[in-house]
């Protein structure tokens, strides 16, 4: 049915983790962009950990899986808070954008409504913006140096954080806000001889890479050139989701509450206004139009959803409780067999 061009599926009657174990097969079956919107930042770390453990138990095989899967939260701070570019979300959702923008073959990413609310900067904006350090490739220091102060980086003795660099002779450490630790560019001359990702507290190696991919703090730039999430999509990504309107209702809520914060700023004028840097519930809804929908209902969601033109219904029902009573799980059990059940 995800082969139409806009399939609509519902997923029903089912249970406890089933609907993860399904979304791990179709996830091997079908390539491409796969974007899980879940009710809340709880359920959708559950639903993570959950994919994580299912989708393979050979442990290079499931390291090299986890690297196509990614977590998208919403911002833990205020754009209008002064300390706000020390949000500690902010490398995990700028990480999710990079991944975007390169276009994978595979892409898993775990979200929520509240996460899918604020503008973020275009593909083509992030393009334009980064900078890709290949190895053997020919790149003067002073050219990097003068590339990283332009972007807003800060130079430093030590990185520690996003948006920081330091240069050491021949030996360049940068702090990606695209990456959750810094790279090690090591520099022969003009000729870029490594690239590696390492451990800022012990400065220990993690990984040699090809190329390493420097992206500055976008998330303050010209709100004119933002984008609601859904227009990062490929056009044959799918969304899973549980109710769409719940994208809707986040979006009203965080449009009240910023406004409500937004009156009170003693210097209005100088920031933007809460609708250049939210999407509206309109403009959210509209975002996922034309996109192929999977809706996830449990076992005690009776009722079909009428967007949907395949249901495929699990018939699951959730395990009666024992409580050490043996008899009970007895009758279960032959009332179990006697309806049609193998027993294993």
């Amino acid at each position: 049915a995800l082969n139409e061009p806009v399939a609509r599926v519902q997923i029903s009657g089912t249970n406890g983790s089933a609907q993860a174990l399904i979304a791990a097969s179709i996830i091997e079956k079908r390539s491409g962009v796969h974007v899980f919107v879940l009710t809340d930042r709880e359920e959708a770390a559950y639903f993570l950990n959950a994919l994580e453990a299912l989708r393979n138990t050979d442990k290079e095989k499931r390291k090299a899986k986890d690297e196509d899967m990614f977590f998208y939260p919403a911002p833990s701070r205020s754009p209008y808070d002064p300390e706000g570019h020390h949000d500690g979300e902010r490398v995990s959702r700028t990480e999710v954008l990079e991944a975007l923008m390169k276009r994978p073959e595979r892409l898993v990413l775990i979200t929520y409504p509240d996460a899918l609310v604020p503008l973020v900067v275009g593909k083509e904006e992030m393009q334009k913006n980064t900078l890709a350090i290949k190895r053997s490739e020919e790149l003067p220091i002073d050219t990097l140096e003068e590339w990283l102060h332009e972007t807003g980086f800060t130079r430093v003795e030590f990185v520690y954080e996003p948006g920081q660099f330091s240069i050491r002779g021949g030996i360049v450490d940068v702090f990606s806000y695209g990456s959750d630790k810094p790279y090690r560019i090591e520099l022969f001359g003009d000729t870029v001889e490594s690239v590696r990702r390492f451990d800022p507290q012990d400065q220990l190696t993690i990984e040699f890479l090809a190329e390493a991919v420097i992206v500055p703090d976008l998330q303050d730039e010209d709100t004119a050139r933002q984008q609601n999430f859904f227009a990062q999509l490929p056009e044959d990504a799918v969304i899973w989701l549980r109710d769409l309107q719940a994208i809707g209702d986040a979006a009203k809520k965080q449009l009240k509450l910023l406004g409500e914060a937004y009156e009170r700023l003693p210097d209005k004028d100088k920031h933007a206004t809460p609708n250049e840097l939210l999407a509206t519930d309109t403009e959210l809804i509209k975002g996922t139009l034309g996109f192929r929908k999977v809706f996830l209902r449990s076992a005690n969601q009776e009722s079909a959803n009428q967007q949907s033109s395949v249901i495929v219904d699990f018939h699951q029902r959730p395990q009666p409780s024992f409580a050490k009573e043996f008899k009970v799980l007895s009758g279960d059990l032959h009332n179990k067999q006697n309806a049609g059940y193998t027993n294993l």
